[in-house]
């Protein structure tokens, strides 16, 4: 992995091999984070399924998991799903869920989560335990 000095610009994602090399369970955690229309939906998370997504502006289609399905295109869309109340790393992982994962820088973040400030994010992402596989994107 080839990371260098992190700054407010450099980008974040969930590192999904984490999750897998820590024993946690991903799709678990994207379930824990449903809103209560979509558990109605998926009253378990045994009961998601693939489905098809059409891009908006390509209408190419792809074939996703219904927890980011339902992540993406609702519960992150609502705004009970990151409240000032949300503990700031819970804030922070549920940024990512809501935008299907997509890099994220910590001022990118701020904008989005509405606490601390992207110079305190970055602390808060880049020092101690790492916490929901945040970590910086590798470059290639």
């Amino acid at each position: 992995m080839t990371i260098s000095r992190t700054d407010t610009q450099t980008l974040f994602h969930i590192d999904l091999d984490w999750f897998a090399k820590t024993g946690r369970d991903m799709r678990e955690e994207m379930y824990e984070s449903f809103c209560d229309e979509c558990r109605g939906y998926y009253p378990s998370l045994e009961s998601t399924r693939a489905v098809d997504r059409v891009h908006p502006q390509t209408a190419e289609v792809t074939h996703v998991d219904a927890l980011w399905e339902c992540l993406v295109d609702h519960c992150g869309l609502l705004p009970a799903f990151i409240t000032p109340s949300l503990p700031i790393k819970t804030a922070i992982f549920r940024a990512f869920l809501a935008a299907a994962n997509q890099p994220m820088s910590s001022e990118q973040l701020y904008k989005r989560i509405g606490k601390s400030n992207p110079a305190g994010i970055l602390k808060l992402l880049t020092t101690g335990d790492i916490e929901n596989g945040i970590l910086p994107v590798e470059k290639q």
